[in-house]
């Protein structure tokens, strides 16, 4: 009886599976590898080529398979197999695909790798080789990359059709950010004219997890070390290595070879799948991996920095010369190297162009150099999200999405920059001082160092520094812990009385140090400021209420009815009357001669009623100043303007308030200051009907159409209340002190509260 094949079924994996036959017979193996045209290859075994017999090898299989297919879906479908059991069915599998000749030292998945064959290892010499980028924003070089789009003056890459490379339009929202994919797309295709270069990029290094966090947990002095000992092996003055081999990685970063694999298979992947395989030593001094790639990628991972020293770390590698700027060169390089970076670490298999990361380089230089060089403030403040710059959001992103600056207190932060721990190219440096976790019991906390302060300056005014816990917080209003009296303040206190007759016992920096014995000057200059920021959050909280009453006083005046025209033309009327001259002008005679009213009263009056300040008061303002209470005038901006302006003002103050107290609660209590969710990276563009309503109360409220407006002017456009009035200049104008206000200033004040970006041509102000 003939033996009958069984029929194949699909399984849950991809590929197909086949039932074990009941007896001895021949199977043909399929071809499940994936095709490059995204369609399934048929399974139905290929007919033998003429003059060629069944079974034997083709020239294909005996030079090696294309190295891109999946090993695990890499049989030949000409193979066959006698198939008797399971286990007699591995090994039969396995002896075929070793026939097959399949190249196993060629790696399983596409490499990280740019797409264009330019070197973007990039140490900061390396920027030497870049393209030179014009101010338009275009390459000079003559020469396009071959797989790459013609570029539109922004940042542009290689792009495939979505169904060729596998990917599915979906929207996820992110975890770090009260924002979408969808929201990041959209804001790229109004900014650039097409979302390509980042979904093909940005959205990997978003979305998914790092590939490896085998460093993340090394602190700041380990990272200098593993500088330091990179810029020896070039004795200072020479060119570091560019890369290193598997034992180079192990002597130099000081860990164990499965750690260091893993960074292996992440920035090398090709020399990682023939280590993986053979295990031998030929092969691990032919691995190459990129030395700043890794550094840059291990430094924004990491666990243990600041956001402000993993940019500063950065920044200092790239700044040749030691300076507090960086040249276009340098930065492109370090503009490379970033996007190589992130590439290599989320496992990102299209990374843009070198020539393309040039020109988005150039971009942002000529947005923030000054005088042809980038400071590094700027660069910190692009990176942290400051600037809300449409090629710096996916960046703030980033380091949004990894920083640990909530749960870290940088003491190195509250210094000078002259006086802060930096990297040198020329020289060896000392260990920087570490940021250290709010849970540290070693340090004081904002708050034990303002009762610590309240608590030694009572003592201090009443000569006596022997006082108990529940009278220290009756004297000072504010709870002390059990703990920290017992184990630092109660101790402090008895120390300063042994010294009671030295000046140096009355130094509240001493009375800190005695507080907190492994203070070092850096501590005491941070314990110092957070004094100042505590009396400044008090400031902060009075003009809060300030403004809240402002807010009210705006909305009891909008309520109000407009004057009736019968109550206007009595206005006008008594206006006459007053009028003495009858120029359509009242001085401060006619008031006291018609009000019969002293000369002290006409003065204050006429001061009240003049609201432009030339010494006379018209028809306009004396119906304005005799307005019955409990009607408004006719408005001439809509209402919703100023409560726009106020309302986002209200709010922003709230926001500071109630970061800065949490800053100052117990560690236990304390909750993350940096509102990820909270924080407004994306910006759309302001409607155009919208813009137009704001163009049209500026023009309203500049009658004299010169642009701006004084202090007076302003007042006299009786557009609220006065003490309303005064506080809206202020707060437009930025100061107090301010004369007059531009139009640049109210439309941006407007973009700011309504949280719109400025439209294009439109000029910010600072």
């Amino acid at each position: 009886m003939a033996a009958v094949a069984m029929p194949p079924r699909p399984s849950t994996s991809g590929g197909r599976r086949y039932v074990r036959p009941t007896m001895e017979q021949k199977v043909p193996l399929p071809d499940s590898r994936p095709s490059t045209s995204g369609e399934r290859r048929c399974a139905t075994p290929s007919a033998p080529s003429p003059g060629r017999q069944d079974g034997a090898p083709t020239a294909a299989s005996e030079e090696g398979r294309d190295a891109s297919k999946p090993r695990a879906m890499s049989l030949r479908p000409t193979s066959e197999v006698t198939v008797k059991a399971s286990k007699t069915r591995a090994m039969s599998l396995r002896e075929t695909s070793t026939k097959e000749g399949r190249d196993a030292s060629k790696p399983r998945a596409m490499s990280p790798r740019p797409t264009s064959e330019d070197n973007a290892d990039g140490l900061p010499s390396s920027c030497l080789q870049l393209p030179e980028v014009s101010r338009s924003g275009r390459s000079t070089s003559t020469r396009e990359p071959s797989d790459s789009k013609k570029s539109t003056g922004s940042v542009s890459t290689t792009v495939r059709d979505d169904h060729s490379r596998g990917t599915s339009n979906f929207t996820r929202r992110l975890s770090f950010v009260d924002c979408s994919t969808e929201d990041l797309d959209q804001h790229f295709r109004e900014e650039f004219g097409g979302a390509d270069w980042f979904k093909n990029f940005w959205h990997g290094v978003l979305v998914q997890q790092p590939a490896c966090r085998a460093l993340s947990n090394r602190s700041l002095t380990n990272w200098v070390m593993i500088y330091t000992n990179w810029k020896v092996a070039a004795k200072w003055n020479g060119q570091p290595p560019e890369s290193m081999n598997t034992y180079e990685l192990q002597d130099w970063l000081s860990a164990p070879l499965a750690r260091v694999l893993e960074l292996v298979k992440v920035f090398d992947p090709t020399g990682f799948a023939k280590v993986n395989i053979t295990k031998a030593t030929q092969d691990h001094h032919r691995v190459r991996v990129a030395v700043i790639p890794l550094l840059a990628a291990c430094l924004i991972l990491s666990q243990t920095l600041t956001t402000r020293q993993k940019v500063d770390f950065l920044f200092r590698i790239f700044a040749s010369d030691n300076k507090n700027s960086l040249s276009i060169h340098e930065f492109a390089a370090l503009w490379v190297n970033l996007f190589r970076a992130l590439g290599c670490a989320f496992g990102v298999r299209e990374i843009p162009q070198p020539r393309c990361v040039a020109v988005a380089a150039r971009k942002v230089f000529d947005q923030l150099e000054t005088d042809d060089r980038l400071p590094k403030k700027n660069l910190e403040d692009f990176l942290s999200g400051k600037l809300m710059d449409p090629i710096g959001v996916p960046f703030s992103l980033v380091m949004q999405r990894f920083s640990v600056d909530a749960n870290l207190i940088d003491p190195d932060s509250y210094v000078d920059e002259s006086k802060r721990f930096r990297l040198s190219h020329n020289e060896p440096h000392g260990h920087p001082l570490e940021a250290y976790n709010l849970q540290d019991g070693d340090y004081l906390t904002r708050m034990e160092v303002v009762v610590s302060r309240d608590v030694f300056q009572f003592c201090r005014s009443i000569g006596d520094f022997e006082l108990s816990h529940s009278d220290a917080e009756k004297v000072i209003g504010k709870p002390i812990p059990v703990n920290m009296w017992c184990s630092r303040m109660s101790r402090a206190l008895e120390e300063v009385c042994g010294h009671e007759g030295s000046s140096a016992g009355h130094d509240l920096s001493t009375f800190l140090k005695k507080l907190c014995p492994r203070a070092t000057a850096t501590h005491l200059q941070m314990f110092k400021c957070w004094l100042q920021e505590y009396d400044q959050l008090q400031k902060q909280k009075v003009a809060l209420e300030r403004s809240k009453e402002v807010l009210a006083e705006l909305y009891n005046y909008m309520v109000q009815p407009v004057m009736t025209e019968r109550v206007k033309q009595g206005l006008i009327s008594s206006f006459h009357a007053v009028d003495r001259s009858d120029d359509g002008r009242v001085n401060t005679l006619d008031l006291q001669t018609t009000m019969e009213v002293e000369k002290d009263t006409a003065k204050s009056m006429m001061k009240y009623f003049d609201t432009n300040g030339d010494g006379f008061v018209d028809i306009e303002e004396y119906i304005a100043a005799m307005c019955p209470e409990g009607q408004r005038l006719p408005p001439k901006v809509q209402d919703r303007i100023f409560d726009l302006l106020l309302s986002a003002e209200v709010e922003r103050q709230e926001k500071i308030v109630t970061e800065q107290d949490a800053l100052f609660k117990h560690p236990t209590e304390h909750k993350a200051t940096h509102c990820l969710k909270a924080r407004l990276f994306l910006r759309k563009q302001v409607p155009d009907m919208v813009w137009e309503d704001w163009i049209a109360a500026w023009e309203a409220l500049d009658v004299t159409k010169l642009g701006y407006l004084t202090r007076a002017q302003f007042r006299e456009t009786r557009a609220m209340r006065m003490d309303v009035s005064e506080f809206l200049f202020d707060l437009i104008a930025g100061s107090s002190e301010a004369d007059s206000i531009s139009k640049e200033q109210f439309l941006n004040k407007l973009l700011d509260a309504a949280g719109f970006r400025p439209r294009s041509g439109f000029p910010p102000v600072a």
